[in-house]
């Protein structure tokens, strides 16, 4: 008895990007078909692949530079009032964590003229910041509410564990 071979007489359209990745690897391995038949989907896909990465390392810097093998560690950003005691919310930025606590303390009221503003704790710029209220008082004096309990905490997340760092 003899194999049957199924060969296909023309190529058939893929039906999506990935498919018409694979067909092109196939054709090109095999020396056949118009090296050139689909570039122009093939642009699509890579601009739409473009922009995704672009979008991803907008909300998480450094995330398109990881290598495998390399442990994987990415910083949010806790909104909390009171030193942990009530967590607001989560946020990949700093910037929407602090717009979170300043919102609630927007909405408490603010005396005339008061400009809100963020302290850090220490310089580094992996630092605990808490909101400071700043506002006009008597005789032109400058009061401050620097406990407001608004606190913004950077958490490093890491997908592995890795014993050598706990040494």
């Amino acid at each position: 008895m003899t194999p049957t071979t199924l060969t296909r007489t023309a190529p058939a359209a893929p039906t999506d990007r990935s498919d018409l990745v694979h067909d092109i690897r196939l054709r090109t391995a095999a020396s056949t078909g118009n090296p050139t038949q689909g570039v122009p989907q093939l642009l699509a896909h890579i601009e739409m692949l473009e922009q995704r990465l672009a979008a991803a390392e907008a909300v998480f810097p450094g995330i398109t530079e990881l290598a495998p093998g390399e442990p994987v560690e990415l910083t949010i950003y806790r909104a909390e009032y009171e030193h942990g005691q009530l967590p607001l919310g989560l946020y990949t930025n700093r910037d929407a964590a602090r717009a979170h606590g300043e919102d609630l303390r927007t909405r408490e009221g603010l005396p005339t003229g008061a400009i809100l503003t963020w302290i850090p704790d220490f310089g580094d710029d992996e630092a605990v910041e808490e909101l400071a209220v700043f506002y006009p008082g008597e005789d032109d004096e400058t009061q401050e509410d620097s406990s407001t309990g608004y606190l913004v905490t950077p958490l490093t997340l890491t997908a592995a564990h890795v014993p050598e760092v706990d040494a």
